[in-house]
């Protein structure tokens, strides 16, 4: 609108606003010979009607100015969040001044507390939250990893400049704190999942790049861990996530630590440091627990271990034939035949059974569902024995002239049976159990292919045993038929 049809409007506006009284002002006029008296008045100054028009204008100016401001004021222009295992929001307007602090999860509800954030600053927010994750012990030595997501506008920058704070506020005289940061974008599948587990998008966006570089893991088993344990297995694994940047080292303090576990494993396999070659280790989370997964090969044999990260606990052990690896093999060695040395039997099935029970630390009184028969392995005369211990199933192949092991797996058994079998009774259905399965897969019933299903019992207790395809993949779950609950996962790719 130009300055002349404002300056109409405006005048326009006055006139409708004058009230129509002429008539009662004549009444009131004397006449005075027969003319009615009047003051005679000058011309208006068209500047003051300028002016007028020009005030006017300024008037709507500045209401729509005050008026943008206070809508940007109250606009939501950036979405921080913090993850520990604590999860919680922040969104802030342009100007970084907090509109409002979520707790996402109970524990986040126990950070914010009573605390209202609504006016204050990003920083004293933050530096506030920080405060009470350290008094309430969701950081610690123990657990020093923390998770900072920004989406919104100048997220690289308010990215940057919030992971430096934040790890200077975590180096504090007990410990120092290792921090991921990333920016966020929209993903209403993630968002789904998100809000189905009480986390932020942010940490869901974390849990899905950790999948993507290892696949056999779920987001349902992933999403209750803290950051601490997602990074360890992060920075363990040399998982490198892009656009994930890190700082500082996740503590290990409330595990065994790697080189106890190395012990453990060199331990079990009967062999010292001095023999062994090609260490590797790494965190993983594995049978509903974080473990250690050790790996490294001697004598032409490659071990691999899964120890509990708590407790040391031998979870997993194998050992076989190292096919990479040549030069442990003697060049007369003749994988198709059978020699009349390395071919016999010296030793005894009752020897042979010895020596696998001493290195698995048991007595025959012990196991159960023993097994044992004549083989050859590698052009080698070789005792197979298997037997069930605890809930495990021990396999051995003993070298049948020399009496050493050859190779040996430990692993949970998934058909033992104990004292009371057949009592636990079926609370669930078999479509329940396949639907749950389904859900900790992150599928539908219309993806999957090859759909297998039996009840059997283990550990006293009915269960249901599923197994299917998808996309390459095999998949295996033991579902507790009282209750539905997830005994045993399993993924691998289908051979």
């Amino acid at each position: 609108m130009n300055y002349d049809r404002l300056e109409s409007k405006i005048q326009q506006a006055v006139t409708h606003m004058t009230p129509d009284v002429l008539d009662s002002v004549l009444a009131d006029c004397k006449e005075q010979k027969g003319k009615i008296a009047m003051t005679d008045t000058k011309k208006r100054n068209p500047w003051k009607r300028r002016v007028a028009g020009i005030a006017a204008a300024l008037v709507l100016l500045v209401t729509g100015v005050f008026g943008a401001q206070r809508y940007t004021a109250g606009a939501v222009a950036s979405t921080i969040s913090l993850d520990v295992n604590p999860s919680v929001e922040i969104q802030v307007n342009q100007k970084e001044d907090v509109l409002a602090v979520n707790p996402l999860n109970d524990d986040g509800k126990i950070v914010v507390g009573d605390m209202d954030f609504r006016g204050s600053s990003l920083d004293v927010t933050v530096n506030a939250l920080i405060g009470s994750m350290l008094r309430n012990g969701y950081l610690s030595e123990l657990n020093n990893s923390i998770l900072v997501s920004v989406d919104g506008k100048n997220t690289s920058e308010l990215q940057a400049r919030l992971s430096e704070e934040i790890a200077k506020l975590l180096r504090t005289s007990a410990f120092d704190g290792a921090v991921l940061s990333q920016t966020v974008a929209e993903n209403s599948d993630l968002q789904a999942k998100a809000d189905a587990y009480g986390i932020t998008l942010g940490k869901a966006q974390l849990i899905s790049r950790i999948i993507e570089k290892n696949p056999l893991h779920t987001f349902e088993e992933l999403a209750p861990l803290t950051i601490n344990q997602l990074n360890l297995m992060c920075q363990s694994g040399n998982l490198a996530l892009e656009q994930v940047d890190s700082t500082g080292s996740a503590s290990d303090k409330a595990y065994i630590g790697s080189e106890k576990a190395k012990s453990i494993a060199l331990k079990h396999a009967s062999l010292s440091a001095s023999e062994i070659a090609q260490f590797e280790w790494e965190m993983d989370f594995e049978h509903g627990v974080m473990v250690y997964d050790i790996e490294f090969t001697c004598g032409g044999y490659e071990y691999d271990y899964e120890i509990n990260a708590r407790s040391g606990e031998v979870i997993q052990a194998d050992r076989e034939r190292d096919n990479d690896d040549d030069d442990d093999y003697d060049d007369n060695d003749d994988d198709d035949a059978v020699s009349s040395g390395s071919g016999s039997f010296v030793i005894s099935a009752a020897d042979a059974k010895a020596a696998a029970l001493k290195h698995a630390g048991l007595s025959a009184s012990q196991i159960s569902q023993y097994e044992c028969q004549k083989d050859y392995e590698n052009g080698k005369a070789v005792y197979e024995i298997e037997f069930k211990y605890n809930g495990y199933e021990y396999s051995y192949d003993i070298d049948a002239a020399t009496g050493k092991v050859a190779a040996y797996d430990r692993e949970h058994d998934d058909d033992a049976v104990s004292a009371n079998t057949g009592t636990s009774s079926s609370a669930i259905s078999a479509a329940d159990a396949k639907a749950a399965a389904l859900k900790h897969a992150g599928l539908s019933a219309s993806q999957i292919s090859r759909y297998e299903f039996c009840k059997d019992y283990e550990n006293g207790k009915t269960i249901y045993e599923i197994e299917f395809m998808y996309n390459g993949y095999e998949y295996s779950y033991d579902i507790d038929a009282a209750n539905g609950n997830i005994l045993h996962a399993e993924r691998e790719l289908d051979d």
